[in-house]
């Protein structure tokens, strides 16, 4: 019986090693990919309903805390030192979600917008999203909106947002739109966007929020 026992022993101290041999050629496979994904930060996350790489998320990230520090330096600038009275703790104030709300927002990469749709989405504010002129316009159709955003250069013309506006305003509606597209873009297009109808033109997502319920 010992020696049964010992035959045993011996086996499974060679097998063990054969075991261990086995599972990594059959998981040299996968372990490469993720190391190789994890090399080249393909690893997503899921943010108002867009899947972004990490790389994506940072710098979209960057960008909102960009425009923030550029709006708070703006308002120090123009408001000066602030008072030693300011200094003291404020009263805690509850900011009421926006409930009810809704947001059309026309843009052919969505997912360039997703910490912001998050914002107005954490406030109660729901947004419906829409790729071309053609789908944002039935969509407006079929659905009452608060607002609409739109980005300005789409496949279909580097001016789809001022045509966007232009056709929603000679359907003759007063809902607020808003154009939110790069600086270049907003500094060029901003009187002919105005004239067409937009409310605002802009490339901060600071300010957009702002006036977004």
């Amino acid at each position: 019986m010992q020696d049964f026992a010992a035959l045993v022993s011996a086996l499974a101290a060679l097998a063990w090693p054969a075991v261990c041999a086995f599972l990594l050629v059959w998981l040299r496979g996968p372990v490469g990919e993720l190391i190789a994904s994890a090399k080249q930060r393909k690893f997503k996350i899921a943010i108002a309903g867009n899947e972004l790489s990490m790389e994506e998320a940072a710098e979209q990230q960057s960008q909102v805390v960009l425009d923030l520090q550029t709006k708070l330096a703006e308002l120090e600038k123009r408001l000066g030192p602030p008072p030693e009275a300011a200094a003291a703790p404020m009263a805690a104030r509850t900011v009421q979600p926006a409930r009810g709300h809704r947001v059309l927002w026309v843009d052919d990469v969505p997912r360039n917008n997703s910490y912001l749709i998050a914002a107005l989405q954490e406030r109660g504010v729901e947004v419906d999203t829409a790729l071309s002129t053609d789908e944002g316009l039935a969509r407006f159709a079929a659905q009452r909106y608060d607002v609409v955003v739109t980005d300005m250069g789409r496949p279909e013309g580097r001016t789809a947002g001022i045509d966007l506006v232009r056709r929603l305003r000679a359907q003759g509606t007063e809902v607020p739109l808003y154009i939110y597209c790069s600086v270049d873009a907003a500094q060029r297009w901003r009187d002919e966007a105005l004239q067409a109808g937009a409310s605002d033109i802009t490339a901060s997502g600071t300010s957009l929020l702002g006036v977004l319920p």
